[in-house]
Formats: C-alpha cells, structure tokens, sequence
C-alpha cells in the first residue's frame, strides 16, 4: 500500500510538471503572438506626387517602416493571427491558449472573416464560460453573426449577456448599446427605441449616452 501511495505521489507530481511546463510554454508562444498582434501600426506617409507636393519634396528620404511596426492593421492582424493560433491549439483548455483563440477571433474579425471568427469566439466561450474571456466572447460572437445577418441569433445572445446577474467583465452598456443595433438591423425598431432608451435612464454617465441619445434621435 505505501509503494502504492508512494507510486501515486509520483505520478501526481509528475502530472503537476507536466502541467506547469504546458503552462510555460503556452504563455511563450501567446507572448510571442502578442508581440506581433500589439505591435504599433504606422502607415507609410503619402508620396508627393499623390499629395500634390511640389518637386522638391520628392527629394525627400524614401520612407523605410519601422522595425516592428507594421504598415496597417490588416498586414498586422494576418502576421499575428498563425502565431495566436499556434498558441490556441497547441495547449486550448490553458489560460494562454484560451486569451490566444479569444484574440485570434479578434483578428479574424478585423480581418473580415467573421465565420471563423464566430466559431472560434463559440469555442471560447464553451472554454471558459465562467472566466474572464468566456462572457467577453459571447459579445463578440454576437458581433460576428450581427456581421453575417444572423440577426436573431446575435439578438438572443445579447439579450441573455443585458439581463445577466452574475460579475462579469463586459460592460452592460455596451451589451445594450449592441443590442440596439441588432433590433435595428433586424427591423424591430420599438426594441431598439427601448434599448437606448433604457441606456440613458440607467447609465447616465456612460460613455455610451451621447451616443444612444444620437440613436434615438435618429429612430424618432
């Protein structure tokens, strides 16, 4: 019994390693992706003879982009997204690997590609439901079918995410401003009118105000 328990220990130690090195180098490859995917965006400035400037500022140095920098957020977000999803698949179910598929969505979003970034914003979510990223992802999921027409599926998700009791990291603000949009976009406009309504009359301070005043306005 003791070689038993000695035999146990072992191996639960051994797991233990095993899941600190998986750890480690899942935040090594994410660290590695988020070099790239926060890396300063700096466009190269517009030639002279597009500006319109005269011949003696064509002289002037040919513009070399800075080390680390990229030209947009496009060829940013498609250097970045491989690497993000590197890290995502290689350990999915870590922490790492669960901020690396929430901000390879992101990516792909930017990029326009919003049906694979739904389906790795779902994959998020059924990761870490309870955590930091899981209900942050519903919004963006939510975004994405909104991006693909899916209007009443976007709608039910950010219904449940506006009503929700539990802490979360999303602010519901900006759940309802979303969800104004949706009742918009899919010609609910009553639903949309009560929605920016409701975020004037129970955030007066957000962020969010003008802009739902603004909305309002343009309902009628």
């Amino acid at each position: 019994f003791a070689v038993l328990v000695r035999v146990g220990g072992l191996g639960a130690g051994g797991y233990v390693w095993w899941a600190e090195r998986g750890e480690s180098r899942a935040g090594i490859l994410l660290s590695d992706a988020l070099i790239v995917a926060d890396a300063a965006v700096i466009p190269p400035p517009p030639s002279p003879i597009s500006s319109g400037a005269s011949s003696d500022d064509s002289q002037a140095p040919e513009f070399s982009q800075p080390t680390g920098s990229y030209a947009s957020m496009d060829e940013k977000m498609s250097a970045a997204l491989p690497k993000l999803l590197e890290a995502a698949d290689a350990y999915p179910a870590s922490q790492a690997g669960i901020v690396a598929r929430y901000r390879a969505a992101a990516a792909l979003a930017e990029l326009g590609r919003d049906a694979e970034a739904a389906a790795h914003y779902q994959r998020v979510v059924e990761l870490d439901e309870f955590g930091v990223y899981g209900p942050m992802a519903i919004l963006g999921l939510a975004v994405a079918q909104l991006s693909q027409g899916a209007y009443e599926e976007a709608i039910s998700l950010l219904e449940q995410s506006s009503i929700s009791d539990t802490e979360s990291n999303v602010p519901i603000d900006g759940v309802l401003m979303q969800l104004g949009r949706a009742y918009q976009l899919a010609g609910r406009l009553m639903d949309a009118r009560a929605t920016y309504q409701r975020v004037m009359e129970e955030f007066p301070t957000s962020l969010y105000f003008p802009n739902a005043e603004r909305e309002l306005q343009t309902l009628g």
